[in-house]
Parts: structure tokens; C-alpha cells; sequence
């Protein structure tokens, strides 16, 4: 654990589930689709219901995003090159809840086309390169995160607690994308995949650094290159897709954990995925040390990013001090690291605390470097396809240089991907 971590054990997250405050907007965003290039389906100002389609992917038209709420786009933001920066749908007061749904889910074919036709397919990331999969495309194997990525996360045990049957239901459809086995990756205790069939197998890793992530498990049961392929996809995403094929329900719900010094009252709560943090927040942070202004984060402080809204991968909302504004705060290490421009990059130092920052037992130095420089085939050598950006937050907070090295690996993966 990196010295500026310590768990602060009086502010743990309540694990017990809480309806959150509702939002009066959602957006949908491209820092969580990677590789997916947008063409939309609706304009500003359209109305558009909940399920229905709003843009898919232009390489991969099946690849579709979905509303997750009957409302009114209120904007459009692209960024370069037409990508898409965020969608933003302000929700009507009251929210009908759509017929159910028939789903056609006898045969890989049939499962195939259910997911991708209600916007699931993003909620799969690959190994290697870290993309939402092709349409077409077949995972060697599928690994189920069912772990808490830090101490204040949600328990997964406490949020599948009563969709446990939804949950093995949507077990049951991984088998159906892949002939490999679909690893449920745990952290120890009862195993919830036990009884499921041989193709289902319940993987266990202790908790500590680096455990909780699809990619520690991945490069312990199944190691990738350039020509093997697993997917990811985290358990709520699991039992959503499960009670799409037990119900014909599409669940957009999400629960989260409100974290960090700021919060009123570390809990979970339901909410809904993109959902508006401010509204989301509102009445739930404390008054800062020294008059310091708030800064939320979506995710971990380590891990998570300063945003508006509930990233689509995201399980925790992170309520801090701006250290920016004071020193002397207990985050000014992490927050200082995290707000380092490029102008301000110092020299690669290597120290013991970036060696052990990184969980694969690769030399984390002459990664960085070649990383540093883009020397893409250097990186692949040593095993960045293995890794997607969250893989090395630790090593950019305790790297003495300040270099975001999870934003140069997604440079890198891309340049690999296109060439691949």
C-alpha cells in the first residue's frame, strides 16, 4: 500500500443499501467507451424513451449505447475528430417503466444479438487493448469481477445479496459467448459460483494491492497477447444481463458507495449509471478543512477521475478536499500527483515504492520509459497488453516524474490496436 493511503477505518462505507436522491440529468461518455467512434441517433432536444437507441459505434453499427432514462437530450459535446465527449439527457419527473421485453436467448446467436440490441456489449472490456469487443468477436474466456478494488468500495457479496438469482442467470448467458470457461473472480468466502457447471469456475484472490482488478486475474489464470482474448465485465453488469433473460427487464440501476473525508454519512446507495453527480451529492458532504472547496470524484481518489457524472465502469463516488487550493491537507500528496500538467514533469526516479507499485511481475522502470517515449512495440515486449489505465494509477502517484502513465498506455494500446 502506498504511504499516502491509509485506511481511515472510522470512515469505512456503510454496507447497507440506500435509495440515493433522484437526478435530473444523465450523460452518456466517451472516456468510457474506448475505441468507439459515435453516429448519433438523436439531436438535441429530441425526446427519446428509456432503452432506446442513441448512437452506435460507426466501425460496428450492432455496438449500440442506449438511454438509460425516458427524457429530453439537453447537449451533444464532441471532442477531436468527432469523438464523443458526453451526452446528456435531462429525465422526466416521472419514469415508466417499459413492457418487458421477449428475449430470444436459446443459442449463442440469439444471446449475442439480445446483448448487443440492448447496449450491453459495452459493459464487455477486452484483453488485450482494453476496447469494447468486435460483435462478431469470441473470448477465449470471460472473467467476472466479484471483487472490491479498495477497502471503501462496495462488498459484492452485500450488493448481490437479493439478485443473487439474477446473478447466476446471467453466469449462465456468458457460457453462451464463449466455449472457454467464465471465471467468477472472488475475494475468499463462500464461493457464488459453486454448482453452476464445469464451465463456470469460482477464482479466489486474497484481498490486498491490485487484487480486485480484472487484469491482476487475467494475468494469473489466463495470460494474454496479441492472439488470445478474454473479455472483463463487472457482477452488477452480470445480474443486470441476468434478469434481462429471467424478466425481460433492462435494469439500469447502480449502487454505489459514497467515500472520502467529505462524505456526511460513507454508504451505498442505488442510483442509476451516468448519473449528474452534484444532484447526486446534494446534501451529502461535509464542510471542508480550511475552507477548502469540494472536489468529486467519480471511482477512487487513486483511480477514479474529477467529473460530473458516474463513470460507466465506476462503483464508488469519491468526496475530497481540493488540495490545490491548500497544502497542508491529508490528500495533497494524491491530489497534487493527480493535478501535475505535462509542463511540470520531473525526472523518472526509480525507488522502491514504484517498484512495488505495479501488481505484474514485469521491471516497472523500462516500462514507464518506453511508455514515456511511445515506443509501443518496447511496451508490448514487456507486457502492457496485459494492462488497461487503472493497472497503473499507483505507479503515476508514486512515479517522482507526475506523468500520467495510464493515459500514455491507452496511447500506446490504441497504436497496437490499429495495427493489430
Amino acid at each position: 500500500m502506498l504511504p499516502w493511503f491509509r485506511i481511515d477505518r472510522t470512515r469505512l462505507t456503510e454496507q447497507t443499501i440506500h435509495d440515493g436522491p433522484s437526478v435530473e440529468r444523465i450523460a452518456l461518455l466517451g472516456a468510457d467507451l474506448p475505441g468507439l467512434r459515435p453516429k448519433l441517433r438523436c439531436g438535441q432536444g429530441d425526446r427519446v424513451e428509456r432503452g432506446q437507441v442513441v448512437f452506435h459505434d460507426r466501425a460496428h453499427p450492432d455496438v449500440v449505447l442506449v438511454s438509460p432514462v425516458s427524457g429530453v437530450v439537453e447537449s451533444i459535446t464532441l471532442g477531436p475528430r468527432r469523438s464523443l465527449s458526453a451526452l446528456v439527457i435531462r429525465s422526466e419527473n416521472a419514469q415508466h417503466d417499459p413492457d418487458p421485453l421477449v428475449i430470444a436467448k436459446s443459442t449463442p446467436a440469439e444471446m449475442r444479438s439480445a446483448l448487443l440490441a440492448q447496449g450491453f456489449w459495452p459493459a464487455f472490456l477486452t484483453r488485450p487493448f482494453g476496447r469494447i469487443p468486435a460483435p462478431d468477436a469470441v473470448p477465449e474466456a470471460i472473467f467476472v469481477t466479484v471483487t472490491a478494488d479498495n477497502p471503501y468500495a462496495p462488498d459484492p457479496r452485500v450488493v448481490l445479496g437479493d439478485q443473487l438469482e439474477m446473478f447466476t442467470a446471467g453466469l449462465k448467458a456468458m457460457t453462451l459467448l464463449t466455449s472457454g470457461k467464465v471465471h467468477v473472480c472472488q475475494s475468499p468466502g463462500a464461493d457464488i459460483a459453486a454448482g453452476l457447471g464445469a464451465r463456470i469456475r469460482g477464482s479466489f484472490f486474497p484481498a490486498g494491492r491490485s487484487s480486485g482488478f480484472a487484469s491482476t486475474h487475467i494475468h494469473h489464470s489466463h495470460p494474454v497477447d496479441a492472439s488470445r482474448s478474454v473479455w472483463s465485465i463487472g457482477y452488477q453488469d452480470v445480474a443486470a444481463i441476468g434478469k434481462l433473460v429471467a424478466t425481460g427487464v433492462h435494469d439500469f440501476s447502480r449502487i454505489v458507495a459514497f467515500t472520502g473525508p467529505r462524505a456526511k454519512q460513507p454508504r451505498l446507495i442505488r442510483t442509476v449509471a451516468g448519473a449528474s453527480l452534484p444532484d447526486l451529492i446534494r446534501h451529502e458532504a461535509l464542510p471542508g478543512s480550511h475552507g477548502s472547496p469540494l472536489c468529486v470524484f467519480s471511482g477512487s481518489a487513486a483511480r477514479g477521475r474529477e467529473s460530473s457524472w458516474l463513470g460507466r465502469y465506476h462503483q464508488q463516488v469519491s468526496l475530497l478536499d481540493d488540495a490545490s487550493s491548500h497544502g497542508k491537507l491529508p490528500e495533497s500528496v494524491v491530489m497534487a500527483r493527480l493535478r501535475r500538467t505535462s509542463s511540470q514533469l520531473a525526472p523518472l526516479i526509480p525507488t522502491t515504492a514504484l517498484e512495488r507499485a505495479l501488481a505484474f511481475d514485469i521491471p516497472v522502470v523500462p516500462l514507464l520509459r518506453a511508455l514515456s517515449v511511445g515506443d509501443a512495440e518496447t511496451a508490448k515486449r514487456l507486457g502492457c497488453l496485459e494492462m488497461v489505465e487503472e493497472d497503473l494509477a499507483e505507479v503515476s502517484l508514486a512515479c517522482t516524474s507526475g506523468a500520467d502513465y495510464g493515459r500514455m498506455l491507452r496511447h500506446v494500446l490504441d497504436e497496437l490496436a490499429e495495427d493489430a
